[in-house]
Formats: structure tokens, C-alpha cells, sequence
């Protein structure tokens, strides 16, 4: 499609209060996103009940705004059980998208309404057209990517894909691939992918390199990135065909919706940006604006490393103090036109005009008296803040100062006697990181009645004698409607008597009285049919075809009015028949639940299937299966994963049946594919957890070699490999939560398939009641992941490298580990993409869990290995083996499995039973 006549992006807004709502929509929202009550990817923000939901689609619906309900969280199986009554209430309140994570609460959302629009969300890790088209596939009408894209990525999979896509263009960057972070379940029980992260990325981090303490690093704040800002690139994507741009931040204030609305609703307008449109986007919240991952990877600049919270406008650094008085240099980012900034950053000078203006834009961008001022010193962990009482721009030039002439151009501060001087430095960082002179000013957009954006309409008042009074009101979008009046309109009985100022009469007269009865009836109608301010209208145009000799009552056109008005909005909300339908979601449900059953007690007892009363709880699973049908009658399958060739050796001999490898940049694999073999184990080759255009590469190579299976860790990977031939099997990363995510999965070519680790026991055994155990693979030992992430912290704190190979590999030089904020250690590391994995330094052991997995069905078992040498491998692998082929007990198991791990052995989040809650939350409710 032509650029000129493709549509203009959809301009999508966050909102976490009702007040954001009004923010977004009056600042140029096209549409907005919020949390289903109890289901979102934000349980910080406030929990609306369903008539707020409803009450706020309607209220964005008149205003021309959509929305979407944000519903983007992994399900578990009982509480699958329970959603199909409460989404048809939902459905019902007629929203216009789900954004969805799970793919089993899509399945569900598609089962109950067929027509409902739903978005895959960036929690589905969507990063190439393949992905991309197999989510579509399950009835996705949007894709949300991941923000790790680049622009040319981004091109790449618009061009290979009908689905629609969202591109997030503002606010707070993950360090970490949504859908794939662990850390805070690992860290804190709080899982991301239940709306509950812990924002670990934005604590301090120590490194270790070979062992040593690494302090020649300014990167304290190792994994935590700057915000996004995609004003410079906004031009590239509306040229891609990017069908909408999302702004993150449903934590974030109205003001600052109202800020960032307002920003790029005038640039998507192509109307010309000003310093006061940047200027906020800054110092209401940022921690430094970027363009992330748009420009493809810069390590260096992704991750400042200094700081993690929010710290406003740059300002520049302290030259001098005086008493009562901070003198700073500017930055010479503010020395420049903030369009030429905005528009093309790469701008080396400016013409004479450019420079005759800079001085207004510079002050327009100048902190004003009562503003947030912040002096901070990374290298000493020093800052100091107050109010600023006032500021002048100046410039100096040979010792001297003046407000005008050459020389660098200075910020004289001054401050209130309660703030002492002698806490600021020479050298010192300065931010503006407050202002409430500014959110003063945005919170006029969205509270003050003159300056609301409202619809034109047209409206049409006729009427007889004998018969009622009708208003039209029309819209210039096709809306029409008609109101008429309760009773006839009368004749004027009193010809000589003078109108009351809110009625309109003849006075009986030929000629000019006719024109000046006309006259009144019209101006009262434009009075009492234009007061449409609590409304979402405003009145454009009025005609008035009234009999001459008509008496009309003020109440009569203000009743009119208000039901003309009630019946527009009824007209802008009109919305397509869903019909939901709880049972057809219910029987969908059944019917896999069955097909599950039936299935698993077939392959256990042939084609009898014994009598089986729900299952809900691990003890209820484990008690209902007997031993026959509980698999028991199956010798385990064990497998062990390796992330290097030289632990490959140490396998010989043992108990096992599959190696699985899993090697870093650089390493060939067809040697050690054949020596698996050779030692009489079958060789499983893994995908990398990321596809990205561009990255088949490693696929073809499967192809290539053909292995004896594949572990699949993603979505594209899947749709590539899965009419290959070659056996299947799932890993964690595919976020499989209950029975019809994994019903799924498995019938997209998947023999087995490892649950999410976001489950602990107790769901896992609801998810075993529900499906066949003998397709479930789960690890029994393995070093958690907590981050997986395209930035690169090694090249970030050991070179200047922005990315691969100004790095020089330095991955693959060093063993790194990360000291967290509890003392404990983690090891990182590096896939064949450059992708990095920060993993928890204590493995995980669920040998306590392997009794009752037995009995569920479960015959697949995974060790997983990490940096370990050839004889650790070997001694770790013996003692799982022995234990799970029945040799040594689970307790002997354990003890001699904690004696070989360098900081412990712990049992993980399986084990946890607690349920968090936000203090804050429940704090705010008493």
C-alpha cells in the first residue's frame, strides 16, 4: 500500500485508574488497554469490578476509543475450571480485544464467543512470522511483539504475515524477554507471568569474573534498561505498516498518560513537535528516553548502569557552588531545537534560525521555581534533592557573565535556606525529575471542560402545530438519530404577550414579526441544544424548521436534548452480536479433560479404562490412579541435557536414554551427535528460546543433521520443525499452565511437553488430574533461569563492544557470575544468538516429587547441566539415575545431590505453597 493512503497507526494508551482513562482519551488515545478484574499482567494496579469495566468501554466506545482488556497471564488448571461463567460475563460487557498470553485462555475466550477479537500478547514471545502465524492459526487477530525487535525485523515479519501488529513505542523496557522471566518467581515467589513481577532488574548487582570481584564497571545496575522512546523512529514505522503503537505504563500517573498522549498523537498528526511536548516525557518519569532495541543492538546504550529509578531531565554537571546557589553547565542536548532532536537526531549544527531560536526552546525546557531538582554522584552513591526557588540561563565568557553573548551557557540555581549547598559537588549530575507546575498543566487536559476534544454534531429541530417537536443529531461518522417530543406542539395563545426568556412565541404580527419570533426560537435553540458540556459533544452546525406561530418551552428542548443525546451514544455503542456462550466453553473443556483421560488410561491398560473420579489435588491424583493405570508399568525415560561437548564423555555407561545438547555461539555439533550415538544414547538436539527473522539457521541445522528428537523452546521453532519428521518434544519456555494449552501444543506435533515452571506442586498434580501423564516430561534437576535477554551484560560491563563482534566473544572467555542483593551468586551465560541467561546458582531438585509423578503417569525425566566438568556431570547424573530407577532412596538422593553443588541444592518455587499479595494494594483498601 502507497504511504500516503496507508491508514495512521492506532494509538494505543495504558490505563491502571479511571483517571488515566480520561487522560488518554482526551489527549488522542485511538484506543486503550486495562486489566480484567483479578486476570492481569499488573496486579499493582487498581482492580476494577466488572461495572467499572463496563461503564468505562462505554464511556471510551461514545468517544470513538476502543479498548482492550488486558487478560495477559498464564491460567491454572483449576482456575480454568471456574472461568468459563466469569468470561461470558465479560464478553458480555463487549469489549473490543482480549490481550491474551495463555494459550489455552484463548482457546477458552474463542469456545465461549467465536467472533471476539483477541491479541496475542508480548507475553506470547512473538519474534518472527512464524510465530506470528501459528498463534494466528489459533485464532489470533493481533500480535503483539517482542520488544526486541529491531525496525528491519519488524519490516521483516510485517511483510510475511495478514495479522495485524502492535509495537510497543514508550515507556519502561524489561531487560528480560517477556514470558520468559523467572527471576522474581525465583528471587521472591512472585511470578511475572501472574501479573506479580518484582522489578528485579532495577536492583544492583555485584560481578564476579574467573572468580574475582570485577570494580572496574560503572554498571552497578547491570540489568536495568533505560525507557523506551520511539518519537525519532515513529516515521519508519508508520512506513512498515505497524498497525499499532503502544505506550507501556499502567503504573504510571494520568499526567503522564496525558503527557505522552499528547506527544505522539501531534506527531502521528505530522504536526511539528516543541521543547514543552519532550519536555515532560522526561521529568514526569523516565530513567533517560532511548530508542531500545529499534536501531538493532547497542549494549552500551541500552543499560546506563549508574542508576535504576527515575531521574528526569538530564540537566548537565555542576561547575561551581555558591552560597545558596548551584551553578551547572547544560547538557548541549538542550543547546538543541527539540524538533531537530525529535526529528533527526543525527544533525551535526544548526542553520542561524536553528540557533535564533534555541534560546526560547531552551528556556521553555528550563526548570521552573518549585520544580524537583536531583544532584547525583554514581561513583560514591551520593545525591542530594530540594525545590528550586529560582533559575536564570546564562552564558560566560572570560570570567564573565551575562544573559546574552558566547561561551557555554550556564543554569544559575538558587534554593531555600533549608536546603544545605555543601551536599552538592563539583562534577556532580543534575536531573529535574519533578515539576508540579507541569502535571498542573496536563491535568487541565483531562479535568477542565474548555479544554476537552469533543465530536462535532449537526442537529436538525422540526415540528407543526398538532405534532411533536423531533431533534436529529448526526455525527460526521454515519451516526444518526432522532428524538421526538411527548406532546403536540401548541399554537401561542397570547399574541401580545411577551416571551419568557426560555420559551420562544409569535407575537402575532406579519412581516418582521414572524423574522423576529424565527429569530428568538433559533437563538433559543442554539442556547439550550449547544449546552452539551457534560456531554461527549459539541455542537457544529444547528438548523431550525419550525411553524412561525409555534410556542416552544426551554424544558421542552432541554428534555429533547438529553434524549437525542442518550440515543447517539446508543448509536456510537452499537456492537456486533458475540452471544457468549459459558457452556460451549464448559463443554470445550470437558471434551479435552475426557479425550485425556481416555487416553491415558489406554495406553496403560489397553482399551479398558477403569472408573476415575475427579482429580484435583496431587494426593486425589496419586490415590484415584491405580498402579497399572499410573504408568508404573513403564520404565522411566531419562535424558540429560548438556551445554558443552566435553561433558558429553562423562555419560558413558550410565543408566539414561537421551542427551540432549544445548551448545553455545561457534560449537559444530555433528561430532558430538554421532558420539552420542556411539555410546548407545539417542542424540536430541535444542532450540534456541528466541526466533527472530533472520535466525533459521540453527533450525536448517537440525534439519541438516537430522537428531534423533528436538526440544522445542519456541512457537516459531515449532511451526518450522513440526512437518519435518523429526520427533518433538516441548521445553518450559512454551508456557504450557493447563490442560488446553497442553492439548494444544501436543497436536501441533509435540510427543512430550514440559509444564511451565511458573506451576508449584500442588498445580502441577491439578494439571496431571487433567491430562495424560505419560506425555508430561519434567526436570528433575536443573539450575533455574531467571533472565533470558538479547542485551548482552557481558559485553556491557567487560568491553565497550555495542554488540557482536566489537565485543571479541568475551563470553566465551570468562565464567561470570552476578552477586544478587542476598549475597547469593548466579551464574551467566551465553546461547548461540548472543542472548544472555542469568542463571540461579542453586539448582532446583524435585526428586522429592518423584514418588507421586510416577504414580501420576509421568515416565519423562531431564537433567539439566550447566558449566559443570566432565566428572561433576558424571556424579550428578549417577545419583538422579540411581534414584530414579528405584536404586537409592529419595533421601540418600538428595543428601549426596547437595554435597556437589557449589552454593547448595534448593527445592525451588514446586515446593511453594504461598500465595503474594501486594501490601499496597491491600493497605490502599482499609
Amino acid at each position: 500500500m502507497n504511504s500516503s493512503t496507508r491508514p495512521s497507526p492506532e494509538l494505543l494508551l495504558p490505563v491502571g485508574t479511571r483517571e488515566m482513562l480520561d487522560a488518554a482519551v482526551a489527549n488522542g488515545a485511538d484506543a486503550v488497554y486495562f486489566g480484567v478484574p483479578h486476570w492481569n499482567a499488573r496486579g499493582r494496579t487498581e482492580d476494577f469490578s466488572l461495572e467499572d469495566v463496563g461503564e468505562m468501554i462505554r464511556y471510551a466506545r461514545v468517544r470513538g476509543v476502543r479498548t482492550f482488556l488486558a487478560m495477559n497471564v498464564l491460567v491454572f488448571e483449576r482456575e480454568l475450571r471456574d472461568l468459563p461463567e466469569f468470561l461470558a460475563k465479560v464478553i458480555s460487557l463487549e469489549p473490543d480485544a482480549f490481550i491474551i498470553q495463555d494459550i489455552g485462555l484463548a482457546r477458552l475466550i474463542r469456545a465461549i464467543a467465536p467472533t471476539q477479537e483477541i491479541h496475542a500478547s508480548t507475553q506470547m514471545t512473538l519474534a518472527s512470522a512464524e510465530s506470528v502465524n501459528l498463534a494466528a492459526k489459533l485464532g489470533f487477530n493481533r500480535a503483539v511483539l517482542a520488544r526486541e525487535l529491531s525496525l528491519k525485523e519488524i519490516a521483516r515479519i510485517k511483510e510475511a504475515t495478514p495479522l495485524e501488529l502492535e509495537v510497543f513505542i514508550h515507556g519502561a523496557l524489561c531487560v528480560s524477554y517477556s514470558g520468559q522471566c523467572l527471576t522474581s518467581e525465583n528471587f521472591g515467589g512472585r511470578s511475572a507471568n501472574r501479573g506479580q513481577c518484582a522489578q528485579s532488574c532495577r536492583l544492583p548487582y555485584r560481578i564476579f569474573v574467573d572468580g574475582k570481584e570485577y570494580r572496574d564497571t560503572d554498571a552497578q545496575y547491570l540489568f536495568s534498561p533505560h525507557d523506551l522512546c520511539a518519537l525519532p523512529r515513529l516515521g519508519e514505522l508508520e512506513e512498515i505498516g505497524v498497525n499499532s503503537l503502544k505506550v507501556e505504563g499502567r503504573l504510571k500517573s494520568p499526567e503522564y498518560v496525558a503527557a505522552v498522549a499528547r506527544a505522539y498523537r501531534k506527531a502521528l498528526d505530522h504536526t511539528p513537535l516543541e521543547a514543552s511536548d519532550r519536555e515532560p516525557l522526561e521529568v514526569l518519569f523516565s530513567r533517560g528516553l532511548r530508542t531500545g532495541w529499534l536501531d538493532g543492538d547497542n549494549h552500551q546504550e541500552l543499560v546506563d548502569g549508574t542508576f535504576s529509578n527515575h531521574h528526569g531531565m538530564y540537566l548537565g554537571t555542576v561547575v561551581r557552588v555558591e552560597r545558596g546557589c548551584v551553578v551547572v553547565e547544560l547538557d548541549e542536548c538542550l543547546e538543541i531545537p527539540a524538533l531537530i532532536r525529535l526529528r533527526s537526531p543525527q544533525v551535526a549544527g544548526m542553520t542561524k534560525q536553528d540557533k535564533g531560536c534555541a534560546d526560547s526552546l531552551l528556556a521553555g525546557m528550563m526548570p521552573r521555581p518549585g520544580d524537583g531538582i536531583l544532584f547525583e554522584e554514581p561513583r560514591f552513591a551520593q545525591s542530594a534533592g530540594a525545590r528550586l526557588y529560582a533559575s536564570q540561563v546564562v552564558h560566560e565568557h572570560k570570567g564573565k557573565s551575562s544573559t546574552r553573548g558566547c561561551g557555554p551557557q550556564l543554569l544559575k540555581m538558587e534554593f531555600g535556606r533549608d536546603f544545605d549547598t555543601r551536599q552538592v559537588a563539583r562534577g556532580m549530575k543534575v536531573y529535574r525529575n519533578d515539576s508540579p507546575a507541569l502535571e498542573k498543566e496536563l491535568r487541565k487536559t483531562f479535568t477542565d471542560r474548555e479544554q476537552a476534544k469533543r465530536i462535532p454534531v449537526k442537529m436538525l429541530l422540526e415540528g407543526c402545530i398538532g405534532t411533536p417537536l423531533s431533534l436529529t443529531v448526526q455525527d460526521y461518522s454515519g451516526h444518526s438519530v432522532t428524538a421526538q417530543g411527548d406532546t403536540p406542539i401548541e399554537e401561542a395563545k397570547n399574541s401580545g404577550a411577551v416571551a419568557g426568556k426560555n420559551d420562544a412565541r409569535t407575537d402575532g404580527k406579519k412581516g418582521a414579526g414572524k423574522n423576529d419570533a424565527g429569530n428568538r426560537l433559533r437563538d433559543l435553540a442554539q442556547k439550550e441544544l449547544s449546552a452539551l458540556g457534560s456531554t461527549a459533544y459539541r455542537l457544529d452546525n444547528i438548523s431550525v424548521s419550525v411553524a412561525p406561530n409555534a410556542f416552544i418551552a426551554g424544558k421542552m428542548l432541554r428534555t429533547l436534548r438529553q434524549k437525542a443525546v442518550e440515543a447517539l451514544d446508543n448509536a456510537r455503542c452499537e456492537w456486533k452480536e458475540l452471544n457468549p456462550s459459558a457452556n460451549a466453553g464448559r463443554a470445550l473443556l470437558n471434551s479435552v479433560k475426557f479425550a485425556n483421560v481416555k487416553t491415558a488410561a489406554q495406553s496403560s491398560t489397553g482399551n479398558k479404562i477403569p472408573a476415575l473420579v475427579a482429580m484435583r489435588t496431587k494426593q486425589q491424583v496419586v490415590k484415584c490412579c491405580p498402579p497399572a493405570f499410573a504408568g508404573m508399568t513403564k520404565d522411566p525415560v531419562i535424558s540429560v541435557l548438556v551445554r558443552s561437548p566435553e561433558q558429553i564423555p562423562a555419560l558413558e555407561g550410565l543408566d539414561i536414554d537421551n542427551v540432549v545438547m544445548d551448545f553455545d555461539w561457534g560449537v559444530k555439533y555433528d561430532e558430538p551427535l554421532e558420539q552420542i550415538r556411539e555410546l548407545g544414547f539417542k542424540a536430541g538436539m535444542a532450540t534456541l528460546r528466541i526466533h527472530k527473522p533472520g535466525e533459521s539457521h540453527y533450525l536448517k541445522n537440525i534439519l541438516r543433521l537430522c537428531p534423533d528428537f528436538a526440544l522445542v523452546r519456541n512457537l516459531g521453532a515449532l511451526s518450522i520443525l513440526k512437518e519435518s519428521g523429526i520427533p518433538l518434544a516441548g521445553d518450559y519456555s512454551l508456557n504450557a499452565a493447563n490442560c488446553l494449552s497442553y492439548d494444544w501444543l501436543l497436536s501441533q506435533g509435540l510427543q512430550t511437553l514440559h509444564p511451565s515452571w511458573d506451576l508449584n506442586s500442588t498445580q502441577l498434580f491439578d494439571l496431571l488430574g487433567d491430562i495424560d501423564g505419560s506425555r508430561m516430561e519434567l526436570t528433575l534437576h536443573q539450575y533455574m533461569p531467571a533472565f533470558h535477554s538479547e542485551y548482552c551484560a557481558f559485553a556491557r560491563a567487560l568491553t565497550t563492544g555495542r554488540r557482536f563482534p566489537e565485543c571479541g566473544k568475551i563470553c566465551t572467555q570468562h565464567k561470570v557470575e552476578i552477586l544478587d542483593h542476598k549475597g547469593e551468586r548466579h551464574f551467566l551465560q551465553s546461547d548461540a544468538e548472543c542472548r544472555n541467561t542469568l542463571f540461579v546458582g542453586k539448582p532446583q531438585s524435585a526428586l522429592k516429587l518423584l514418588p507421586d509423578l510416577r504414580a501420576a503417569g509421568v515416565n519423562h525425566f531431564r537433567l539439566e547441566m550447566l558449566q559443570e566438568d566432565a566428572a561433576t556431570v558424571r556424579k550428578k547424573a549417577l545419583i538422579y539415575t540411581q534414584a530414579i530407577r528405584g536404586k537409592i532412596s529419595i533421601e540418600e538422593a538428595i543428601r549426596m545431590a547437595g554435597v556437589e553443588e557449589k552454593y547448595g541444592l534448593s527445592e525451588g518455587q514446586l515446593f511453594n505453597e504461598s500465595v503474594w499479595h501486594d501490601r499496597k494494594k491491600n493497605d490502599a483498601g482499609k
